[in-house]
């Protein structure tokens, strides 16, 4: 079955991680969009203001929704 995936977080580095721990300790496997280390690791310019977004998929939506909301970042 597939999924799409749907956008539930944008923040600095050090929030994405903590949403990232808490999702995986809860059964999600977030993906993480982080364009500014791509982009480093690429040897392009970045924007330092780009915040890492993560997604899920869109039959995890609402426990990553709920989740996030209880660590209230």
């Amino acid at each position: 079955m597939v999924t799409s995936q749907e956008l539930v977080f944008k923040g600095s580095f050090v929030e994405v991680k903590r949403v990232e721990s808490e999702l995986i300790s809860n059964g999600i496997n977030p993906i993480i969009i982080n364009k500014k280390q791509s982009a480093i690791l690429s040897g392009f310019g970045y924007n330092p203001n780009d915040l890492i977004l993560i997604y899920v998929f869109s039959d995890q939506l609402e426990l990553a929704k709920q989740i996030i909301k209880d660590l209230a970042i």
